[in-house]
């Protein structure tokens, strides 16, 4: 829990110990505001849910586009190379650059995975 969370948590406990010590006019007043300071607290940890979930799928989705760049560089450096291999000049040097970029677009993609796979372990959902 954090410090928020148990500082709340103390907050509402003795909010409802008030309301039992006192008076009866007022112990709806002490009923009211701990089931307000719940409220709130439940809809921070909701609000703080979701904003995990949306920035693991941005991440995921910024990793996908990032991978499929990467791929469409390696095709467009080897379409060059060929050119330039018909033209007659030497690329043995250059080929490392096309393995390279499939090289990081496949951990581009292993990155996706993993993003997803912590989203499901989080959810409690057992992968396939």
């Amino acid at each position: 829990m954090s410090a928020a969370g148990a500082v709340l948590a103390g907050a509402v406990l003795a909010g409802v110990g008030l309301a039992a010590a006192a008076p009866p006019a007022l112990a709806w007043l002490w009923s009211a505001l701990a089931v307000g300071a719940v409220f709130a607290a439940a809809a921070l940890a909701g609000w703080r849910w979701g904003a995990r979930r949306a920035s693991r799928a941005r991440l995921a989705a910024r990793a996908d586009r990032n991978g499929r760049e990467l791929l469409r560089l390696a095709d467009e450096i080897e379409a060059y190379l060929a050119q330039r291999q018909c033209e007659g000049a030497p690329v043995l040097a250059q080929r490392h650059w096309p393995r390279l970029c499939r090289r990081l677009a496949l951990e581009h993609l292993d990155c996706i995975n993993r993003l997803m796979l912590e989203g499901l372990m989080l959810d409690g959902v057992a992968p396939d």
